[in-house]
């Protein structure tokens, strides 16, 4: 569990450097690098739903602080909502992160943005 752990921190770094550039550059390269990747992401998003599920909202974004920019990023990419089921796997990701009962306005910052 504990390489699960550290493998899906550097997946997560490469990840959210690669959305980075995808969303900073609409070129014919960009998107084709995206397509390259678009299946890649798709099994990223998988294990982050798997990892987000089992953490409460706190222990989310403490151990990944930008995660809402890092799905943020995904949901605006046409690219990715159109592969197989990665639209389905970021909306499950979202729901991970909305906190029933918000207990400061970070949270209550994130539930809004997700809603």
């Amino acid at each position: 569990m504990a390489q699960d752990s550290v493998d899906l921190s550097c997946d997560y770094q490469f990840w959210m450097q690669k959305l980075s550039v995808w969303d900073q550059a609409s070129t014919l390269e960009t998107q084709q690098d995206t397509c390259l990747h678009v299946a890649q992401f798709q099994e990223f998003l998988r294990k982050m739903y798997e990892a987000l599920k089992e953490m409460d909202s706190n222990t989310v974004i403490e151990r990944f602080p930008t995660i809402g920019q890092l799905l943020a990023k995904a949901c605006w990419n046409p690219f990715i909502l159109a592969y197989d089921e990665s639209q389905k796997i970021l909306i499950w990701c979202l729901c991970c992160l909305i906190n029933k009962e918000p207990q400061n306005s970070g949270q209550s910052k994130l539930n809004s943005w997700i809603q």
